[in-house]
Order: C-alpha cells, then structure tokens, then sequence
C-alpha cells in the first residue's frame, strides 16, 4: 500500500467516525500521512505516532504530576525550538476541560447491543455502540442544525416517532472526487427537543428501515464517560475538541476542531516508563515537570514531552507545529495534568 492510499483510508475513516478502535488510533496516524505528505517524513512524528498507537487497554493510574516525589536532577539548557515553529508565548489560564463527558440521550440497551461509548468529537457529545447484526451505531448531538453530510447529498423526508426528519443519502466521493470510498452512505438527523439535533450513523450502511428503527428507540436519558485526563491550566482560548479514553486534544485558534490530531496539543498515555526517552535521534533534553525528570524533543515539525507517571507509564504530550509552545509554558502546562482511572493506555 502507497502513502496516498494510506491517507486516503485515514481520511475516509475519520470522517465515519464510527470505527470501532479508540479514536486515537486513527487520528494519530494521520499526523505521519500528513507529515509523509508534505514530504517531510521526521522522526519526532514517526517515533511519536509508533509510540502511539491506541489499542484500548484500561489502567487505573491516577497520579497528580505535580505532587510527584523523588529529587530534581540537573538539567542541560532547553533546545531552542526550530525558526518559526514557536508562537509568542500564549497565556496559561484556570483549566475548562471538562472532568467528564456528559451525553444527554440513551441508545438501544436491548440484547444484542454493546455499551455505549461517550465521547467529544470534534467538539461534539459523540455515542457509539456495537449492534446485534455487527457493525456500529454512531449518535452525535449538535446544539445547532447540524450541515448535511455533503454538499450532493440527496434528502428525503421521513416520519419517526411522529415527527419529521432528515435521511441523508451521501458519498465521500461528493465533495472529495479523489475518494476511493464510493459507497453509498446513509445518515439521519432530527430534533428531539428544542436547541437540540441528532445525527445516526450506522456502519456497515444500513437502509433507511433500520436506521429508524433505531433513532426511535433513543430515549432521554444523561450518560456519562470520566476523561482521561484533568488539566490545571490550558492556552487562553484555546479549544478542547476531542475526549476519549486514549487522549484529549487541544485546538489553538485558527485551527477548526476536527476528529484528527493534527495542529494540535495531544494528550496521551504511554506504555513505556519514561525512565529514558524514548527518542534517541532527534534533539531530545531532559527538564523537570512536578519533581520529576522528564524528557522534551523538539523539532521544526513539532514537540514531544515525555513524562514519567505512576505504574510503570508516561504521559506523552505530542504538539504539532502550529501548536508549538515556548518550552517554559509547556513545562507548565504538562505540571498541572493528571492522569484519572479512565485512561486507556496505548500499546505501540
């Protein structure tokens, strides 16, 4: 398989959002496609993305960075990040991630169909779930009319519950002619309430009988998913546009909130310990994050701090170009994380 059909099939998948993986998995591997790309392949990405790799593992591991023991080792002088790839140094203020995602509908819970699974998602309240048939059921809330699925998608209008909505017939390939995803897609959207809007999408595609039947069996009802993480500060308006067990992203301004990790500050947990960095062969420096020592790269690509946490893991902070922070800010930022008992680890 070539670059181009990698990151052909990344794309189309995070778009679906309805894979069955922690998110993660796919969305950091866009970072090395978008890398490879741009014909820029560095190791920071490579090595960063091979570290994570999400495969949803839970581990209870809640441990404050900042009341972490043990001495303060010397430290060299910071690596000064590459020309043009550190902003001014953006205010550091009182945190507003959430400690948790709250999803105000409840799927299907009859026999045959998996937990539900509540996330943010591009800045959406997201719930996925296995079926009974296979394949996957995706809810995302929008506080707005959501857009259609594309800009040539066909819509009819039927009834549910006694009231109207929205099937979608779509393709990848509408707004994207390069798309090897041709299929026919097949979503719905309606309004359950005042201020609030639905949108169903099931994988494999269903016809519309069964999306349906499924969108009238969802009922009020608040679910509720812990973050991975809590966060003390963050950049000033700033955005937080992605949570799940296996990482938080934040969006800086001019950067939309999308499902991808691209641009952004990535939050993760590693399997490795962080006794030792984990890059060798870029300029890697080791600082002091809570009383710990820990490890930061920096590239023009971007920059990864590494920091040792409770049970053997780190805590991997992985920043994209646009995103890049003074190193001092970023040391701050990293000292206020903690890790909560809903982080999933990623193996890579």
């Amino acid at each position: 398989m070539n670059d181009e059909e990698v990151e052909e099939r990344l794309r189309d998948a995070l778009r679906l959002h309805a894979a069955e993986a922690p998110p993660g998995a796919a969305l950091l591997g866009t970072v090395v496609t978008e890398s490879a790309r741009r014909g820029r392949r560095n190791r920071l990405a490579a090595a960063a993305t091979a570290a994570a790799v999400l495969v949803a593992i839970g581990a209870a591991l809640p441990f404050a960075l900042r009341d972490a023991p043990g001495p303060v080792p010397a430290q060299p002088a910071l690596v000064a990040p590459a020309p043009g790839s550190a902003p001014a140094e953006p205010t550091l203020v009182s945190s507003t991630v959430p400690v948790a995602v709250t999803f105000p509908y409840s799927p299907p819970l009859a026999a045959g169909y998996g937990d539900p699974r509540i996330m943010l998602t591009a800045g959406h309240p997201t719930l996925r779930q296995t079926r009974p048939s296979g394949g996957s059921a995706t809810l995302t809330l929008y506080d707005a009319t959501p857009p259609a699925p594309s800009s040539k998608a066909y819509v009819s209008r039927v009834i549910m519950n006694g009231q109207g909505a929205a099937a979608y017939d779509w393709t990848f390939a509408d707004d994207d002619p390069a798309s090897r995803a041709t299929g026919l897609r097949r979503s719905l959207i309606w309004q359950p309430a005042d201020g609030t809007w639905l949108r169903l999408d099931l994988e494999p595609v269903a016809a519309d009988g069964e999306l349906i039947a499924y969108a009238e069996q969802v009922r009020p009802g608040a679910l509720k998913a812990q973050a991975p993480f809590t966060f003390g500060l963050m950049p000033k308006d700033w955005t937080v546009d992605n949570i799940d067990p296996a990482g938080v992203t934040f969006a800086p301004p001019g950067v939309t909130p999308d499902a991808s990790y691209v641009d952004k500050i990535a939050v993760m947990l590693d399997e490795s310990s962080g006794a030792e960095p984990k890059i060798t062969d870029a300029p890697t420096v080791q600082v002091t994050v809570g009383g710990r020592r820990a490890w930061l790269t920096e590239t023009a690509d971007g920059q990864l701090l590494q920091v040792p946490v409770e049970g053997g893991r780190s805590l991997l902070i992985q920043i994209g170009a646009k995103a890049a922070l003074p190193p001092e800010a970023l040391l701050r930022f990293a000292s206020e994380i903690a890790v909560t008992p809903a982080a999933q680890v990623g193996h890579g």
